[in-house]
């Protein structure tokens, strides 16, 4: 991978698409000449892509004005220990011996300058160097950089004086002894983030993050980890298909998420299939674990499915960071969000583990309340529809199972189906019957054809898909985004299509809204969720006869 290019998505937070440009073998010079329908085969979304572009332009301009020097003779480096005010804005100037002739001793130059022994790759810088001369004086560094241009350029950072600003001198004390508590940690990067927010914004380059990583462990040696050069637990620079990671370039990441997150507007109008909302705060506890473990497990968790506990442990200790994140996202469609988090879809029980942690009250609810409740649904079913005639169903129904399967078809016919305001026009858009029951359930003869079933699907999604009959079903799944999960029974179908509303942050179709309210209150007990406020009265009236059939027995 080009270093350049590498460093420049890196800077922009794109360190995700790397690989993208890494397959498409994009060098220094071919980035330069990058077009907007280039740019639009390698980057997908419009934010991203619209970052690049800017970049681009600001990088065009300035090679344009750049310097064509002579870069012969010995070649001379800034330090990267000795950064300062005077330093270079994006990265160490390559000089001449003529053009540092004028340094006659290190004590006399802003800059501390080192002569290295041997001569850099010719991947590692180009050999034309990026000139100064506008922002930071002359070649020579003999020139006073402007205001701007010293913000730019600071990189050198003083741990104790940044976190003395706490004014706690327990911290302090902790930092010495090397005894952090997982708070005190994440005090101090919170602090030194903040910092560096301050001078370089949501941004910062490369080469100032690693300056405070290093200024960190240099002040305080015993926070240096045994391997590698000692500071990538705070900050360690893309690499390959890697993106940065440590304490830093994490925090900086959740705090660029959150701003985004506060910032952005609802959009008028609605285009994904599947829409993510907040309607769930959730109020979860503090991960145990480190930031940079729960990113590593997550990128291993994207390319392995087994061993399989080894893949059920990681998913269990990501959980609450999954869930947080998905929440805080909302840019993100349920279709990215599944590729990130591919598990929850293709590894058996990772939706249920998931919403037991969520939720653990309310995990089994539906399996220890259906037993003793659906033979009093589909008695009040038969005192309020013709539902044999609605479903087009004449058969028997012999045991338990077939009418317990009977009773979770005939559930959208308890409410009144759905509506939604319709854009640009006056009055509601209602629902048909038919719409509230197959966004719901769908019903498919046995052989269909399930790959070309899911192309063909258009509507929203997750909904069950139930093959054979009505009260005996020969398969059962939950489509979501063209994706299947196999249940086995309709009753499995219908608990894990009502937790993926939950582990996705997704809303319920609107078709069949009345129907999840009731599921969500009377059987989950989530109270107002993600339903409404105030349930409909065929909703209220349904749970004020089950309760009242369930406390019969303790009346005599």
């Amino acid at each position: 991978m080009d270093p350049f290019v590498e460093e420049k998505l890196s800077e922009l937070g794109l360190e995700r698409f790397i690989p993208v440009f890494e397959e498409n073998e994009i060098d220094r010079e071919t980035f330069l000449l990058l077009d907007d329908e280039t740019m639009k085969e390698l980057i997908k979304p419009v934010g991203p892509r619209l970052k690049l572009k800017k970049e681009l332009q600001s990088l065009v301009k300035d090679e344009g004005s750049q310097n064509e020097g002579d870069t012969s003779g010995t070649t001379y480096f800034l330090d990267d220990n000795s950064l300062d005010s005077s330093s270079t804005a994006r990265s160490s100037p390559v000089l001449n011996s003529q053009s540092v002739s004028s340094c006659s001793s290190p004590e006399s130059t802003p800059g501390v300058l080192t002569q290295r022994s041997q001569s850099l790759p010719s991947t590692s810088q180009p050999s034309t160097p990026r000139s100064h001369s506008s922002s930071l004086g002359s070649p020579g560094l003999g020139g006073r950089p402007s205001p701007s241009a010293q913000k730019r350029a600071r990189a050198d950072f003083t741990i104790r004086e940044i976190i003395g600003k706490l004014e706690d001198d327990e911290l302090l004390a902790e930092m010495e002894a090397c005894l952090l508590s997982y708070k005190s940690r994440k005090r101090i990067v919170n602090t030194l983030v903040s910092h560096l927010i301050e001078l370089h914004g949501k941004f910062p380059r490369t080469d100032v993050k690693l300056a405070m990583a290093r200024a960190l462990t240099s002040e305080f040696p015993q926070f240096e980890n045994s391997d590698g050069e000692g500071y990538q637990a705070w900050f360690a620079p893309a690499i390959g298909g890697h993106d940065s990671s440590g304490f830093l370039e994490n925090r900086l990441r959740n705090v660029r998420r959150r701003d985004s997150h506060k910032a952005s507007k609802p959009p008028t109008v609605m285009v994904p299939k599947s829409p993510l909302v907040s309607t769930v705060d959730l109020d979860l506890p503090e991960d145990e674990l480190a930031d940079s473990d729960i990113a590593a497990m997550t990128t291993w968790l994207k390319f392995h499915t087994s061993p399989t506990q080894q893949v059920e442990e990681m998913m269990r200790k990501t959980c609450r960071a999954r869930a947080t994140l998905i929440r805080t996202e909302n840019e993100k469609t349920v279709a990215e969000i599944i590729k990130e988090y591919p598990r929850l879809i293709d590894v058996p029980g990772m939706i249920e583990q998931d919403f037991r942690i969520l939720f653990p009250t309310s995990s089994d609810s539906l399996f220890m309340k259906w037993p003793v409740t659906y033979e009093s649904i589909l008695t009040y079913a038969d005192k309020q529809i013709s539902w044999r005639e609605i479903l087009n169903f004449s058969g028997k129904l012999d045991t338990d199972e077939q009418k317990s399967n009977m009773t979770v078809h005939l559930l959208p016919l308890l409410f009144p189906p759905g509506m939604k305001r319709k854009d640009g026009k006056k009055g509601p858009k209602h629902a048909s019957t038919e719409d509230a029951c197959t966004s719901f359930i769908q019903v498919e003869k046995v052989g269909v054809n399930i790959p070309a079933f899911l192309e063909a699907v258009k509507k929203c999604q997750p909904f069950i898909l139930a093959v054979g009959q009505l009260e005996s079903p020969e398969q059962v799944f939950v489509v979501v985004e063209r994706q299947t999960v196999d249940c086995g029974s309709l009753l499995k179908g219908l608990d894990i299509c009502f937790k993926l509303f939950y582990i996705l942050d997704m809303t319920y179709p609107w078709e069949c809204i009345n129907l999840w309210d009731f599921v969500q209150k009377f059987i989950y007990g989530l109270g107002a969720g993600k339903g409404r406020h105030k349930s409909v009265p065929s909703v209220s009236l349904l749970i004020n006869f089950l309760t009242s059939a369930a406390t019969e027995p303790s009346k005599e």
